[in-house]
């Protein structure tokens, strides 16, 4: 699943720490790294009528980024590659965002791994937005760095929808490739159960909302997937919190030091739907710890 990692980088510090956990997961699966840089042309200013013009780079100037791009991913490449890790070097030009978007859809990437909110090197990307926007279009799960180090507590939303269970697989299976700890965390609040909701719950089964807002049916739910997944290798734990789904989330990442926070964004289904990008898009820009973010298929362009 894993085994295609595509890393984006930009020139810059920040971005290069997203190689260290790629190549890592790419050398204990046997995968393969695409590095890709999407040059930003230059603009120059020159003397007008009217003060300075902005004019697009000549083709000697497009040529100068390009060399300049493809010397820095090939420094990149000959210090990383070795005999068990396989590296390719790619060099796009235009949209960055759209560039690495359809890479990774042509080239079957199973992981995307980038950092955000860099604004350095060369080609001056802005890693917040240009981040923010793979995320809402990207084929395959998003991995978004924020800080050295392999986690060693993976903690998985679930909503209690099979969208949101999309994250399961590829959460689970980074934390069975780090020797990490695994908490399925699922977040309870009666007051994000509209009249609508609560009226066909309870049409399912009388006193179904009042059960599912205790987290009674929320227990039996997360250990009914935890136990189909546990093994020796792989302890994992359940955990019910009630709240602001957002908010609990952002606790317990904190209160209880996760490494690395896997959620799901845009599912549409199931019984809470807070697992629809606002609560990702709030735990992406209050969280410090990295997150992996999954794109159910059925949301997919």
């Amino acid at each position: 699943m894993l085994n295609k990692i595509l890393v984006p980088l930009d020139g810059s510090e920040l971005a290069e720490r997203s190689l260290d956990p790629a190549l890592s997961i790419a050398r204990r699966l046997g995968g393969e790294v695409l590095l890709l840089n999407v040059p930003i042309y230059r603009t120059v200013l020159v003397p007008g009528t009217a003060g300075l013009g902005q004019v697009l780079p000549n083709d000697s100037l497009d040529l100068v980024s390009r060399d300049e791009t493809l010397a820095y991913l090939e420094r990149i490449r000959e210090a990383r590659q070795g005999p068990d890790q396989a590296i390719q070097t790619v060099v796009r030009e235009g949209d960055v965002a759209g560039n690495i978007v359809d890479l990774a859809a042509n080239e079957d990437v199973g992981l995307i791994v980038m950092t955000t909110h860099g604004y350095s090197g060369f080609t001056r990307w802005m890693m917040g937005s240009i981040t923010e926007r793979v995320l809402r279009h990207a084929p395959c799960p998003v991995l978004v760095i924020r800080c050295e180090g392999t986690p060693a507590h993976v903690a998985i939303t679930l909503d209690g929808s099979l969208l949101a269970e999309e994250a399961l697989g590829p959460g689970l299976e980074l934390a069975r490739l780090f020797g990490a700890r695994a908490t399925l965390f699922r977040v309870e609040d009666e007051s994000e159960l509209g009249r609508i909701e609560k009226g066909m719950l309870n049409m399912a089964s009388p006193g179904l909302s009042r059960e599912v807002a205790q987290g009674t049916s929320a227990l039996h739910y997360l250990e009914n997937i935890a136990s189909s997944h546990r093994s020796r290798a792989l302890p994992i734990e359940i955990v019910v919190a009630e709240g602001p789904p957002a908010r609990a989330i952002l606790e317990f990442v904190e209160e209880n030091q996760v490494d690395l926070l896997v959620m799901a964004t845009h599912g549409r289904t199931g019984i809470r739907r807070w697992v629809y990008g606002s609560v990702t898009e709030k735990c992406l820009h209050n969280t410090v710890c990295a997150m992996l973010i999954v794109r159910p298929p059925a949301d997919q362009p």
